[in-house]
């Protein structure tokens, strides 16, 4: 009999699947044959071949797909519903050692390591020994391997879109081990202002709309602060309005006619993303400015599960048992997956490793902590019912 929950187990599976490229084109251009997660699939689904599953390939896209593992369980209630993405972000300030996975000490290097293989390999190794050990899990177990989680969230839509009757959710990322019940939802779009354009000898002649997007960025600045004071949260950070790109102006002799910015609004639990987009439209709307907006590029809700349902405090007790007291039910200022199934059942975040590692240059995660992780997943797969 295979023991999966060892350190051993932990890096064989990871190290397999970083070895892997599964890079979300993020927006840039796609010349890919097959889905980007395919390969790191065709693993997966090597490891549950030998057991008696339903292993399902789902078509998201020509770009994507997800891998949907499903085991029995003593309840026939809703399912539990386990997800981690396997797409990842590009490694270009790396690509020589980003794809090439090492162990020093107890951490595993490698794209993807931390951000979301890891919480993907715990889950892998959960499912992997209830199954080797025959122990039925007391709900049926849905193990989501979702694409495209780093650029539109069209894995989690796609499987949404099924309607299957999902009791609760577990959606890995890095979160130390600490279960997240909250975390802010996404809203973004490009503002353009527009102005009249004259040479810049007689530059009185036209409307300066590079000087106009500072009046707007001055503004928004002001607007985030006044949302903050009305949408407190012990969890974590008020609304954040970014204004993360800026484009203007066509040659150096003429005033310019046009600057677009690019908007990334983050809300917390209690506000919905297009209703707080129509305000903070409605309120520049007022600035004397000629602007335009483009059509959403992003939305996704926040999380918002209570800290008292019971799923939250049983996942919290299991946390605190194999993780230690110290675990806590907390919130984050980025979204997830988890989002797109609040609505329907309770959802947490957790998994091992450190956000601060995701999407850096060498990304790493303790292997002990992903075994760790995988005990937790398994206590809650042998526990939780419905």
């Amino acid at each position: 009999m295979t023991d999966y929950m060892t350190v051993q187990a932990a890096e064989r599976i990871l190290g397999d699947l970083v070895a892997i490229p599964t890079v979300n084109p993020v927006g840039r251009p796609w010349t890919g044959t097959q889905p980007v997660e395919r390969a790191a699939n065709d693993t997966i689904a090597g490891l549950f071949a030998p057991y008696a599953v339903s292993i399902e390939r789902q078509a998201v896209s020509p770009m994507h797909e997800n891998l949907a593992v499903t085991l029995p369980g003593r309840s026939k209630a809703g399912c539990l519903l386990f997800e981690s993405h396997v797409d990842t972000v590009p490694a270009d300030e790396w690509l020589d050692r980003a794809f090439l996975p090492r162990v020093e000490g107890d951490l595993l290097y490698g794209r993807g390591s931390c951000d979301d293989k890891a919480s993907l390999t715990a889950m892998i190794m959960a499912a992997l020994d209830l199954l080797e050990r025959g122990l039925p899990a007391a709900a049926p177990i849905v193990l989501l391997a979702a694409g495209d989680e780093e650029y539109a969230q069209t894995g989690i839509k796609h499987f949404r879109a099924g309607n299957i009757d999902v009791a609760a959710g577990i959606f890995g990322e890095p979160t130390r081990l600490m279960p997240v019940v909250q975390h802010k939802g996404t809203a973004r779009w490009d503002i353009t202002v527009h102005g009249r354009s004259a040479h810049t000898s007689r530059p009185e002649l036209g409307v300066n709309a590079i000087l106009g997007a500072m009046d707007l960025i001055r503004d928004l600045g002001v607007y985030q602060e006044e949302i903050r004071s009305r949408y407190r949260n012990p969890l974590m950070t008020g609304p954040a309005i970014t204004v993360s790109m800026i484009r203007g102006g066509r040659t150096r002799n003429a005033v310019p006619d046009e600057c677009t910015i690019s908007v990334d609004f983050r809300v917390t639990p209690g506000m919905h993303p297009l209703a707080a987009r129509d305000a903070l439209i409605d309120r520049v709307a007022g600035l004397g400015l000629e602007l335009s907006h483009s059509d959403l590029q992003i939305m996704t809700p926040p999380l918002d599960t209570p800290v008292d349902h019971p799923f939250s405090l049983h996942v919290l007790e299991i946390c605190r048992k194999i993780a230690g007291s110290q675990a806590n039910l907390c919130g984050e200022p980025y979204g997830t997956d988890a989002s797109w199934l609040s609505d329907r059942a309770p959802a947490l975040v957790l998994g091992p490793g450190d956000i601060s590692y995701a999407h850096a240059v060498d990304e790493r995660v303790s292997l002990t902590e992903v075994v760790a992780c995988a005990q937790i997943y398994r206590e809650i797969m042998l526990t939780w019912a419905g």
